[in-house]
């Protein structure tokens, strides 16, 4: 039986490093850079597959109407904008994003994941004090909880009919 050449402690992964400047690494460090979509990511509010449809959607209406406000969060996961500006492609991805809204709309849908995933507005139940509030008014938490799961529904929408479209 020979000995295996790996002996000794295993190798620490290496430390990402932060090559912001150092206001923006503190930002980053306190969370204040953090997008709302990923805010709801971190508190397990949303899972990875209806965060990358938020994202997507947001890819879609870009290429569509243009970015609204600026963000780099997307391409750092894996998406790019088009190399070629195809025409057939560009009209495929126009009719995706246009079947995605038809089906948030038909089910009632449309409103929070459209302000969340594309305009970058956070909804109320990320904000802490006002889910502190809730705790002592239950017709607050209530209407927290309803908005929340509208969200949740648009977002699981989304992520069923795109899992179809690529698994098919």
């Amino acid at each position: 039986m020979a000995f295996s050449s790996k002996r000794g402690r295993p190798r620490k992964p290496p430390a990402v490093l932060d090559l912001g400047t150092p206001e923006l690494r503190l930002k980053h460090a306190v969370g204040l850079t953090a997008e709302p979509i990923d805010l709801c990511l971190a508190r397990k509010l949303i899972d990875e597959a209806q965060h990358w449809c938020a994202l997507h959607l947001r890819w879609l209406h870009t290429l569509r109407y243009g970015a609204p406000p600026l963000t780099t969060r997307y391409t750092d996961r894996g998406g790019s904008p088009p190399v070629c500006d195809d025409a057939t492609w560009r009209a495929g991805r126009e009719q995706e994003y246009a079947d995605a809204v038809t089906l948030l709309r038909t089910h009632r849908c449309e409103r929070p994941v459209i302000r969340l995933a594309i305009f970058n507005e956070a909804p109320p139940f990320l904000d802490l004090a006002l889910c502190k509030r809730a705790w002592g008014d239950a017709s607050l938490a209530r209407r927290l909880d309803a908005q929340r799961r509208e969200l949740d529904e648009g977002l699981a929408l989304l992520s069923r009919h795109w899992r179809r479209e690529t698994v098919s």
